[in-house]
């Protein structure tokens, strides 16, 4: 009967925290797995702009690592999908995406791969970049969470990013060209930084984009 009346109380309890406001399911805050949820599979997410206040202050947080175990679950994996449908979308294409530009202060990031064959799409968590090559090239940068402007910026060209992938394994990777300017602007938006930061006049240096 005490073992019963203990479960009873357990099932109660873990319930409870479900529905308390701040309770994480999958490493998500209820009001976060309610935005991942509110598409479907294959929908785009609205993306976050710097022409809106609110979306401002998200983009300039430096967004949490994801842990482990939580890779492969069902709101990362949605997370996953919904964020290569926003970075895909014909309309406004791109060729990274972080979490932050769709509302999700996490660490996870889409860069498309152009030293790979085919340029495949390939999704990284907890990135970082461990080295900087002294070799510097500038060269033009746009964003989707700036719409309608570009600049140029200084990126190094080559770099060794450690991160997670898909599986939750650790990998190592030295990575070059434009594939690795992509990795640094993806990696700048989960550190809070946009690419105009990097830019002497910072937005004021800008050039608007032909509509």
């Amino acid at each position: 009967m005490k073992t019963k009346q203990a479960l009873f109380i357990a099932t109660s309890v873990f319930i409870l925290m479900l529905y308390l406001p701040g309770c994480k399911t999958d490493g998500f805050s209820n009001e976060e797995v309610e935005l991942i949820s509110s598409g479907k599979t294959n929908q785009i997410m609205e993306l976050y702009t710097i022409n809106e206040k609110s979306d401002s202050l998200l983009l300039r947080q430096k967004a949490r690592k994801i842990k482990k175990k939580n890779i492969g679950s069902e709101t990362l994996e949605l997370l996953k999908k919904r964020m290569f449908a926003s970075m895909t979308d014909t309309l406004n294409p791109g060729v990274g995406i972080a979490a932050p530009q769709v509302g999700l202060s996490v660490r996870m990031i889409y860069v498309q791969r152009f030293d790979k064959p085919g340029d495949p799409f390939e999704i990284y968590y907890n990135p970082e970049i461990t080295e900087y090559s002294d070799s510097i090239n500038s060269g033009s940068e746009g964003c989707l969470s700036v719409p309608g402007y570009q600049g140029k910026v200084d990126r190094s060209q080559n770099i060794t990013v450690n991160y997670l992938d898909s599986t939750g394994k650790k990998r190592t990777e030295n990575i070059n060209g434009f594939t690795a300017v992509i990795f640094q602007h993806e990696l700048d938006h989960i550190n809070g930084v946009l690419y105009f930061d990097r830019i002497f006049n910072g937005f004021e240096a800008l050039t608007k984009t032909e509509e």
